[in-house]
């Protein structure tokens, strides 16, 4: 892919080489056959698209290092962090679409003092698949309407994606904590709001609470409530990882994959590993996945069945992933998957999941046993 790039602009380079040879005026068969040969803007964004799609499955470094031409990504609409959307839920539940810019506007929607409070970013692109974060994020709105839920989504294609983890995740940041501001000015509590967001939009959310409380010094429980972070992006670099343990008041870490994509290391209050995955090393792929990029998406799933089917998906907290297979566990302290965690709650915890939906092995997932791994894989046949 490298050499298609160089192939790419060398034909730009000759064509301007022979034009300038013949003092601007080139020979009209010649110049005919590298107009022919040179390829147009929507080649080469095709290219790019293209590119960006084989490059995403083999992790954050190779999709940050693809050797697109940013120069025509920029010419086409939907890069801009401005062309990004909000969607919120009227009186009648309808879901609504708004542009970005249209911050203040969400007031006027069915925002309820009285409810808690969901704000779920989402900057990872999927393809329409069982795994579309879009398409699991409208079920989530419609079917939970004891909650305020708004989402705002940056990532609507896998150009925007790049963008996003290349050039635009501190906008917005500033993006997502101005929302804050209007939600709370609605009358929310900030300690009734939880801020969600999957792989890079972990690390968005976790930089909008950020904002916040640094902007809100001068008010009295200036921090949001909980932010659940869903297998943080590892990022093009380091410093845009912004999930840490004190953005808000209580930081659940829900990881998936903890190798190409998610971070590995403990960054919340809470880390949950489903199925050891990212804890202990030797375990690469989540139940029923044979990619990284499936894994990636396991917790996002575990995390949409919890909140749309209320399936309780119970971890106990445990020194280790080898201390857990001894059952070797404080089984007085346990917790689910969701939005409701014990005030208590703090550390490393495990549980064991099914390829298939329903994921959850109920109770039985916090004790591990051999004997339900290969019932596992006999129901995925």
């Amino acid at each position: 892919m490298p050499q298609q790039r160089i192939y790419l602009k060398g034909l730009w380079l000759m064509s301007l080489v022979l034009h300038v040879t013949h003092g601007g005026i080139a020979d009209t068969g010649a110049e005919s056959q590298i107009n022919m040969q040179q390829p147009t803007v929507e080649q080469i964004q095709q290219k790019n698209f293209e590119i960006l799609q084989e490059a995403l499955p083999l992790g954050w470094k190779a999709f940050c290092e693809a050797p697109v031409d940013e120069s025509v990504m920029l010419l086409h609409s939907g890069i801009n962090p401005c062309d990004a959307s909000i969607h919120v839920m009227t009186i009648n539940n309808q879901s609504i679409q708004l542009p970005i810019k249209a911050i203040s506007e969400i007031a006027d929607f069915d925002i309820d003092p009285k409810r808690k409070t969901l704000l779920y970013v989402n900057a990872y692109y999927t393809a329409d698949t069982y795994f579309s974060v879009q398409a699991h994020l409208k079920l989530l709105q419609t079917t939970r309407r004891d909650l305020n839920i708004v989402v705002v989504d940056f990532a609507r294609d896998v150009l925007q994606l790049y963008y996003t983890v290349r050039h635009h995740v501190a906008v917005q940041g500033h993006f997502v904590a101005k929302i804050l501001n209007v939600l709370v000015q609605k009358g929310i509590a900030p300690a009734d709001v939880t801020l969600a967001g999957h792989s890079v939009g972990a690390n968005i959310a976790a930089l909008a609470a950020n904002i916040y409380a640094s902007q809100a010094s001068h008010a009295p429980n200036k921090r949001m409530g909980q932010l659940v972070a869903i297998d943080p992006a590892l990022m093009c670099q380091p410093s845009d990882i912004y999930v840490q343990a004190n953005v808000s008041t209580r930081v659940i870490v829900i990881h998936g994959e903890a190798n190409v994509f998610g971070v590995r290391e403990r960054l919340g209050t809470i880390d949950i590993y489903p199925n050891g995955i990212g804890f202990f090393s030797r375990r690469k792929l989540q139940p029923g996945c044979e990619t990284k990029i499936c894994s990636h998406m396991y917790s996002f799933v575990l995390f949409m069945e919890a909140l749309i089917e209320g399936v309780m998906i119970p971890a106990v907290k445990c020194e280790s992933w080898s201390h857990f297979r001894k059952r070797q566990c404080d089984f007085g302290d346990a917790l689910a998957i969701g939005l409701k965690y014990p005030a208590s709650a703090q550390g490393v915890y495990f549980c064991l999941t099914q390829p298939n939906p329903p994921f959850t092995f109920m109770e039985h997932g916090i004790k591990y046993q051999r004997g339900l791994a290969t019932a596992a894989k006999a129901n995925s046949i």
